[in-house]
């Protein structure tokens, strides 16, 4: 049950556009070493310029741990006079993992038959050694009951809350 008497206004922001949003044909997932492309990094500028712009300031900045999510966050943050040493990094708020599937061609592991079952189950599809988006909405809904709903520390307060993560983990926890 979130505490009492608390105001918080969340900023769910996704990460730039990555070098291996760039290769369309492979199937990315996690990517953990993936960077930002130079387009993904003039996209957080311009992010950032828009935050200071419409003075958006920051009570508390989470980012995924994933390094071009910490870019974004990191890039943005900087425009915005957050100290770096505040951003809190957590790993509950990484993209969710295609497993076995990770680098390979879409045409590869998209067969019509795994099309099929992937249709049929949806949510709870998991590619192999995987997470479902099932187990990424458990993930990061725990993490934000346990970390941000029910902190004391939010008590009577109102909070701006910015949270640096992937589409897919921002829809799971929207799904929540």
């Amino acid at each position: 049950m979130m505490i009492n008497n608390t105001n918080l206004e969340f900023y769910f922001i996704r990460h730039g556009e990555s070098v291996l949003n760039t290769q369309p044909d492979l199937i990315g997932g996690r990517g953990e070493h993936t960077l930002l492309s130079e387009k993904g990094i003039n996209q957080v500028k311009k992010l950032g310029r828009y935050l200071v712009e419409n003075n958006i300031i920051f009570d508390e900045v989470f980012s995924s741990s994933l390094i071009r999510s910490v870019q974004t966050c990191e890039i943005a943050c900087d425009q915005m006079n957050f100290i770096k040493e505040n951003i809190k990094i957590r790993n509950e708020l990484t993209e969710f993992t295609q497993g076995d599937w990770e680098g390979k061609t879409r045409s590869e592991i998209y067969t019509p038959e795994q099309l099929n079952q992937i249709n049929t189950l949806g949510y709870l599809f998991t590619p192999p050694n995987g997470e479902s988006q099932r187990m990424v909405e458990r993930r990061v809904s725990d993490w934000l009951e346990d970390e941000v709903l029910n902190n004391p520390n939010y008590t009577n307060s109102t909070k701006r809350i910015a949270i640096f993560s992937h589409g897919l983990t921002i829809k799971c926890l929207l799904h929540y």
